[in-house]
Parts: C-alpha cells; structure tokens; sequence
C-alpha cells in the first residue's frame, strides 16, 4: 500500500535540536567551509532506511516506510512483499520518534500494490501496458536488463507499472502498479495530511479510490491478432493503439470528435474481448488491497 513518503518541515525549533544531538544519530554529516571553518546546511542523517535533512529554513524526511519496515525485520533493502496494514501502523509509530514527524505536512505519498500474475509481468508491460488516458509513457526503463519499467507523468502524479519480480531476481511473477502523489492536494482532499492520517483505514480506502481510479484509465490489452478481428476493426486498432493518433493527430479536433473516436475504440474493445488481461489485472489489486487493509 503505502510506499514512498517525503514529510516537509517548517518549522524546525524542535526538528534541527533533536537531529544535531549526538544522543539521538551517532552520525551527521554537515558541510565545513574550509577556509573561515563555518558549518554550512544542510545537515544529513538517516533513521535505519529514512534520509534526514535540515535545511536553512527547514528539513524534511523522506524514503520508503515499506522498505524501512524491511530494514528494521530482516536488514533487507525489498519493497516486493506485502506491507499490511498493521505493519503499517508500527512503522509509521516507529518513526514517530522523531519530533513533530507524524503530526507535520505531507507532501509527497506513494501507493502502489504487488499482485502476483500468471506471466511474466515483463511480457505483459511489452505486450499489453500501452498508454494512460491516452498517453504514451515518458520513460521505458531497462536496468540494464535487470527490469521492465513504463512510467507515465502527469502535472500532479505520476504512474509507474512494473516487473517487480526481475527487479528482485524472484521465482514467481510479481507485477506492480504504482501512483506517485506528487502534489498534496489530491490526497489532502480526502482527509490525508500527515503520517498519522494514514492509520485511518478509512483514510487508506480513499485513496485506494484514487489508485484504482488511475488504473481504470490505463490503457491495457491484450495482444492483437490479425486472423481474429475484421480487416475494418483491425485498422481501425492499428490506429487507436498508437499514442500519436490521440496526441497528435486529433488534438485539435472538437472534444465531441475525439470523445466519439474514444467510442468507437471502446466498441472494438468489448466487441472481441481485449481487456481480459486488464480486467483480471484489476480484480488482483482489488485483492490484494482487501487482504492488506484487513491484516
């Protein structure tokens, strides 16, 4: 569920004390103008997996409470396994330590899902993830071979689908989908401001409202095959599959024109069955979440 998180400080009256107190981090690194010997911003630290940072005027805090709650249990850098609410709760009271953590801003939140598919989640982001609200993705990251990534950005969020099993070299197939809030507003307007709200079940069924929201406008299908739909239809796909068309080709036609093309590619979709794999995409995160929230 939750992943990424970037807390923003302020104020830091009692942030910056508890950071510089050789009690609390035994290292913290600051940067020593060599010649009048002055100790310049920022201050860096770290909590286990969670960079510290205080700044002239602030500070935040920043990383994954998924992967800090893996460093704390097992001293492992993962995020691919399933972080229930409950492991949630602890990790967010773990990090509560330090001053004002759960009780300031938010301002970035990420919430992503790991559902375990039939097939190489690889194949299904080459073959099947093709665009978002009728966009293609901005990037297509390889890992020098060590994963498949699409990610689509977006002025607020950004949406990022991929192998989750290569990227952890596991022997099962781990397909993740992920929506990156990159701006408070669209999570602050369903009651989630700090680390705290984010214990609220209530609060996280919210924001599934968002995520799978996202999802329904991705683009998902399945393969193509020219022996299995009419000659007329096909053509019509070859077009509508293509970012292009919608980005470019009738941008500046009138909303109505590009709302009945929209129509007709979805009348082609239904026609010959080519959201299966979307769908069951869609009923494996519902899932998912519903066994997360509930343990």
């Amino acid at each position: 569920m939750i992943d990424f998180v970037r807390i923003n400080y302020r104020d830091k009256s009692e942030f910056e004390p508890y950071i510089d107190n050789p009690d609390n981090f035994r290292e913290v690194f600051k940067v020593l103008e060599s010649n009048t010997g002055e100790v310049l911003y920022p201050y860096r630290t770290r909590l286990d997996k969670m960079d510290i940072v205080v700044t002239e005027k602030g500070g935040y805090v920043k990383n994954s409470l998924h992967k800090l709650y893996n460093y704390i249990h097992s001293r492992e850098d993962k995020n691919h396994n399933d972080f229930e609410y409950s492991k949630l709760c602890e990790t967010i009271l773990h990090v509560s330590r330090i001053p004002d953590l759960t009780h300031t801003s938010l301002t970035n939140l990420e919430f992503g899902l790991n559902i375990r598919v039939d097939r190489p989640a690889e194949e299904i982001l080459k073959k099947s993830v093709l665009m978002h609200n009728y966009k293609g993705y901005n990037h297509n990251r390889k890992f020098n071979g060590k994963g498949e990534l699409k990610q689509f950005d977006h002025s607020n969020y950004v949406i990022k689908v991929y192998d989750k099993a290569k990227q952890y070299k596991l022997e099962y197939n781990v397909f993740r989908f992920e929506v990156k809030f990159t701006r408070r507003r669209d999570f602050n307007k369903v009651g989630v401001y700090n680390l705290d709200d984010l214990k609220s079940k209530d609060n996280l069924k919210e924001l599934f409202k968002i995520y799978l929201m996202r999802f329904d406008e991705m683009l998902i299908l399945d393969e193509i095959s020219e022996d299995s739909i009419e000659q007329l239809d096909y053509q019509k796909l070859l077009k509508f599959v293509n970012p292009k068309y919608w980005e470019e080709d009738i941008k500046t036609m009138s909303g109505t024109t590009r709302m009945r093309h929209r129509n007709q590619f979805n009348v082609i979709i239904e026609k010959y069955g080519l959201d299966s794999t979307k769908k069951e995409l869609r009923r494996l995160l519902v899932e998912k979440f519903d066994y997360l929230i509930n343990h």
